[in-house]
């Protein structure tokens, strides 16, 4: 029996060349869709400057160089909240938002991630801890998040005058906030706790627009509620009479930043860390009973 016949492969076709109307068609289309996207993209571009947001910055990602593109775009890839649409209430701010992003991510991810030291929050140092920069809250342009709430404000105002008033004796958080705890609880009246409840809420709403803002453009405008004293201490009010009686007793302190403990109460410090540690080895061992007492050496117990 004679194998079968193998099926013949069609001829390829011959493209079919375009008569000289035909060609003239087909590019007075193309013309006229570069027209309408250049009229749409003008738009954007207005709409977003009425937002305060920019699209021309945006633009130049696909024309010129992606890949540089990519990298000094709002926080230069330090992101992983790229899903995130944080909606505003107003379609053409949330519109434009939503599809900024939408052309940022389509762009990192057909670029390789980069790894440099700028992914890092402080340089490589031998014995210094570093933190791999994920969010934009964590890049070093970011503006500063407030606490959120009015009663975390309330301890760290609270927390830095009892520093400043006690400078000899070593401080305990962990018991100091218990106090604190009380404090809030007991000696603050309702008006004085809503004080702090209102400072945090307009603090979080406004770092909120600064986010966004700082998302679209890399940039973001200075509080104009909030500050932290000295860059490094509690939050308080940015205007002065807006300010209570502790915000504007710390703020007269010359310094925000203390010590963690007094330079005298050092030695009794590092005796307690060694005895801890050789306490520490000696549970490991089993030679600890569980008061925390050492146990005796079998010759001791022999005596």
């Amino acid at each position: 029996m004679p194998p079968p016949l193998s099926p013949k492969t069609p001829p390829a076709k011959k493209p079919k060349l375009l008569t000289d109307k035909e060609a003239e068609s087909l590019f007075t289309r193309c013309e006229d869709a570069i027209r309408s996207v250049a009229s749409e993209l003008e738009e954007a571009t207005e709409l977003a400057k009425t937002a305060g947001l920019s699209v021309k910055s945006d633009l130049t990602h696909y024309t010129e160089n992606s890949a540089a593109a990519a990298a000094a775009a709002t926080t230069a890839g330090h992101s992983n909240t790229d899903h995130i649409v944080v909606w505003t209430g107003d379609r053409v701010t949330d519109r434009i938002a939503e599809l900024k992003r939408n052309m940022l991510t389509r762009i990192r991810a057909q670029q390789p991630e980069s790894k440099g030291e700028d992914r890092w929050d402080k340089p490589r140092i031998p014995g210094e801890r570093r933190r791999r920069i994920v969010r934009e809250k964590d890049a070093p342009g970011a503006p500063p998040e407030p606490p959120p709430t009015g009663y975390v404000a309330y301890v760290a105002q609270i927390t830095c005058k009892i520093r400043h008033d006690r400078p000899k004796e070593r401080h305990d958080q962990a018991r100091v906030m218990q106090e604190i705890s009380k404090m809030w609880r007991n000696q603050l009246t309702d008006s004085e706790r809503k004080f702090y409840s209102d400072f945090a809420d307009e603090a979080r709403e406004e770092y909120q627009k600064q986010h966004l803002q700082y998302r679209a453009t890399g940039k973001y405008s200075p509080s104009e509620t909030c500050e932290k004293l000295q860059d490094v201490g509690p939050w308080v009010h940015k205007r002065p009479e807006f300010r209570n009686a502790l915000e504007r007793e710390i703020s007269t302190y010359d310094t925000v930043v203390f010590p963690l403990r007094p330079p005298e109460l050092d030695e009794a410090y590092k005796r307690r860390e060694e005895e801890s540690k050789r306490k520490r080895k000696l549970k490991v061992k089993g030679l600890l009973n569980p008061d925390g007492a050492e146990k005796k050496n079998e010759e001791n117990k022999k005596d």
